[in-house]
């Protein structure tokens, strides 16, 4: 795998705020720590050494080596998003609205092995089931 790039469109609104927290690191730390999209990543840069993910909380990369766990979750919406957690505690949270989301989770599948692909039941048929 050679430098594979999933990144969402083109957004001025996101574009202003990465530039926005460019020109002020602190509000990196309060909007991952206030704003729970603010850790999504809205981009994804695989290569055959692991992964780099950017979103406004900051730049996190992760050798394939270093994962230490892959694991689905869903958002207070109910957007599945996946998480993917390094042996140190870092992680990168990633949501089913990136493009190539499906791509993703085969490809870190398929370099880790871990992170069995298994689809969760939509959040209506959880709620019916209880």
């Amino acid at each position: 795998m050679d430098n594979h790039v999933l990144a969402y469109p083109y957004c001025p609104l996101r574009s202003r705020a990465h530039r926005l927290v460019r020109l002020v690191p602190p509000l990196r730390s309060v909007a991952g720590l206030l704003w729970p999209a603010a850790r999504r990543a809205d981009r994804v840069h695989m290569t055959a050494d692991g992964l780099e993910a950017r979103s406004l909380a900051g730049e996190i990369r992760i050798a394939w080596t270093d994962i230490a766990g892959v694991r689905r979750a869903r958002t207070t919406w109910g957007r599945m998003t996946m998480h993917i957690v390094s042996r140190d505690g870092r992680q990168v949270e990633v949501a089913e609205t990136l493009p190539g989301f499906a791509e993703l989770v085969r490809i870190v599948h398929q370099a880790t092995g871990l992170g069995q692909v298994v689809p969760l039941r939509p959040q209506q048929a959880l709620r019916r089931a209880a």
